[in-house]
């Protein structure tokens, strides 16, 4: 298992706005972080995980949301890394934690627990510097 931080990113009940919650190497949930979805959101969410937990935090977002928010691109483009969750990995993990009445705080912690685990993260991929032009 990787040493280190993850951290989960879900929409909020709120259209406008999102959830994040930092997990550690054994799972243990941190309280979640209210954050919008525009630029400067953005950059203040990424410069609180790098004040609070360290550069090294990886980012768990699905597909569809690392392509419709700056946050991706701009944790690669400072050398992060991210993690994006396959449309049928996110189903999976919807039906079996029923993340789908929960609160979005649960299906963040969920998102940034992935990693953690070998076996689901083989079906994770990996954002790459040089995928940010299809983003």
């Amino acid at each position: 298992m990787k040493a280190g931080f993850t951290c989960g990113v879900w929409p909020a009940r709120r259209a406008r706005s999102l959830v994040a919650v930092v997990v550690d190497e054994d799972g243990n949930a941190r309280l979640p972080l209210a954050f919008g979805r525009g630029p400067d959101d953005a950059w203040a969410m990424l410069a609180y995980l790098d004040a609070s937990v360290g550069l090294d935090c990886e980012l768990v977002l699905p597909e569809w949301l690392a392509r419709s928010t700056e946050l991706s691109r701009f944790a690669v483009e400072r050398g992060g890394a991210v993690w994006l969750v396959p449309p049928r990995i996110l189903e999976a993990v919807h039906v079996v934690a029923h993340l789908v009445t929960g609160p979005p705080a649960r299906a963040a912690a969920a998102l940034a627990r992935l990693p953690l685990a070998p076996a689901l993260r083989a079906h994770l991929r990996r954002l790459a510097q040089d995928q940010l032009p299809l983003f």
